[in-house]
């Protein structure tokens, strides 16, 4: 399932309250990924990290942790995931990547996903914050784009839809 974080880049505290938003979240001082693909890009850096979740998760924050049912799975995948065989002797083994590329979040959760990312650029000292997604079965290799603005990010949401396995960079005045 995939993992969906937005950081705020040297802020200390959002200070957010789960009661104000209708999917699940975490908020850590610790820039660590609940998933790897980032892991080098996130130590380099200081701030603070919201894990969001799927809204199940609201009061359960102990086990998995994880945000499918936020998204419109629709969007760039025909079919059903295929969940290879692990054997690793196979000298051609596919690790299971490349199978989806992109999504959307589902209408409702959007105003939650769009408050989470105005307060964590509000916070940031240096006005810029980082949304990232990281997908088992997304794109083989992790890429990271400058989108400039929160309403370029919901552009590029609305019209083409966002890519997985990417860390979007945002910023503000």
């Amino acid at each position: 399932m995939p993992t969906i974080e937005i950081v705020s880049i040297n802020s200390t505290a959002l200070q957010l309250n789960q009661e104000n938003f209708s999917i699940a979240i975490i908020e850590e001082d610790k820039l660590i990924s609940h998933r790897e693909l980032f892991y080098d890009l996130l130590r380099q850096q200081n701030g603070i990290i919201v894990h969001i979740g799927n809204p199940e998760f609201k009061y359960d924050k102990c086990g998995g942790f994880f945000a499918g049912e936020l998204i419109d799975w629709d969007i760039d995948y025909p079919g059903e995931l295929i969940i290879p065989v692990n054997k690793i002797s196979d000298p051609i083994f596919n690790s299971d990547a490349n199978q989806q590329f992109s999504f959307k979040f589902l209408d409702q959760y959007k105003p939650d996903i769009d408050k989470l990312l105005k307060i964590a650029l509000d916070k940031s000292p240096i006005k810029k914050v980082c949304f990232l997604t990281d997908y088992q079965f997304g794109p083989g290799k992790e890429t990271i784009e400058i989108i400039y603005t929160i309403n370029d990010f919901w552009q590029q949401h609305d019209n083409n839809g966002l890519r997985l396995n990417t860390l979007y960079e945002m910023y503000g005045q």
